[in-house]
Parts: structure tokens; sequence; C-alpha cells
């Protein structure tokens, strides 16, 4: 059993991922940062780096990042990417991994690290920031003008085919295009698809039901 599938099964970040998962059910959290959220971006961090070629070692160590980043968001979202890299920083010790940098730096930065080089910090971000289905929606996030919106995406094609990355945003016909495209998290999808794309030169193909999603080549 290799080390990520060790720290998948552990049962206190299992544990940690409840926390969570109850702090923003009493908090008014608008999307859950909870153990089926990491375990969706640990999924798409692994399909990325599959398709681009990386080795096993180091897709391990960009799911291990992904299972590890929201474990801070016991506490809430503010400054929870922080307060993830210090619980990784002393959860990591116990596998000698608490020096690999660009692990705990992935973790650290990945709210808002669009400009960084290290790759598992981009697969992060973007993976983090793709998430965004119905499913991960609270009842509370479904109230809030912009965030309601993603309530709409049924589901998120994630392709890289030749040279591009393919993403197809799959939404029900009552979404309002207009609040979803001033809502600030879109913004923040479309900066991850930019920077992962500038750092492994692809060319990004974003679309919206099939077709070409004009606001994201507006920007």
């Amino acid at each position: 059993m290799g080390i990520f599938d060790k720290i998948y099964n552990d049962k206190e970040i299992r544990d940690r991922y409840l926390e969570v998962e109850k702090y923003e059910d009493l908090n008014n959290g608008r999307a859950y940062h909870n153990f089926s959220h990491v375990n969706n971006v640990v999924g798409t961090v692994e399909v990325l780096f599959k398709d681009l070629g990386y080795d096993d070692e180091m897709i391990e160590r960009a799911k291990i990042a992904a299972l590890l980043h929201d474990t801070g968001a016991n506490v809430g979202k503010d400054g929870h990417a922080y307060r993830s890299y210090l619980y990784a920083l002393e959860y990591l010790k116990k596998y000698n991994l608490d020096s690999d940098e660009d692990i705990l730096e992935a973790i650290r930065i990945h709210s808002n690290g669009f400009d960084t080089d290290n790759m598992i910090a981009l697969a992060i971000i973007l993976a983090d920031k793709l998430d965004v289905k119905s499913n991960r929606i609270s009842d509370v996030g479904r109230k809030v003008i912009g965030n309601r919106q993603y309530q709409y995406v049924n589901d998120i094609g994630i392709n890289i085919d030749n040279s591009k990355l393919v993403i197809d945003f799959i939404i029900d016909d009552g979404v309002d295009l207009i609040e979803l495209e001033d809502y600030y998290f879109t913004t923040k999808i479309f900066n991850a698809i930019r920077s992962f794309c500038k750092r492994v030169d692809l060319v990004p193909v974003v679309l919206i039901n099939n077709k070409k999603w004009d606001k994201f080549y507006e920007e």
C-alpha cells in the first residue's frame, strides 16, 4: 500500500473532513470542502497528470497534496489554505514528507496561486476550481446570488486532446448565464484554466453545452 492509500484510509483524515462538513452545515457554507470534494479533486488531478505523462511518483505526490488541501477548512473557509498547510506539515512528518516543498506549497497557495510554476499547485488549483457541480453546492449556497447558478451545472468534461485542454460545462437551461459570468468565482475558474494551460503549453478550449463559451475568450 502506497503513502497516498494510507492517508486516504486514515480515520484521522476522514474525521477531519467530517469536521469540515459539520462546520459548513452549521455556519452557512456555500459549497462543501468535505471528503467528497477532495476526492473529486484527487480524481481530476490524477487524470490530468496521467494524460500529461507524469510518472507514478509525481502522480502520487500530487494526489497527496490534493487529498490534504482542505484540511484547514474545519473552522471556516477564510484562511483555510494556510491552516491546511500547517496541518499537512505536521501530519506528513509520519511519512517523512514534511520537507516536500512542492506538496506543501501546493496546499498553501491553492486558493489564489495562479502565478506559480509549481505544477502540483496548478493542477490542484484547476481541479479545485472546476469542482462546482450542483451536488457540491449547499442549500445556503443555492440562495446566494452568483453562487446559486452552480446548482445548474450538471457535469464538467475535462479532456486533454493533443495540444488542447478541452473543458465543457454541461449546464441546465434554467441558468442565468449573465449572473454566472459576473460572479467572482467564475473568474477564478477561468484564471485557473489559463494558468494551467500556460504552464504545460496547452491551448484552452472552454465550452458550455458543447459550444464555445464566449465569455472566457473576452477576458
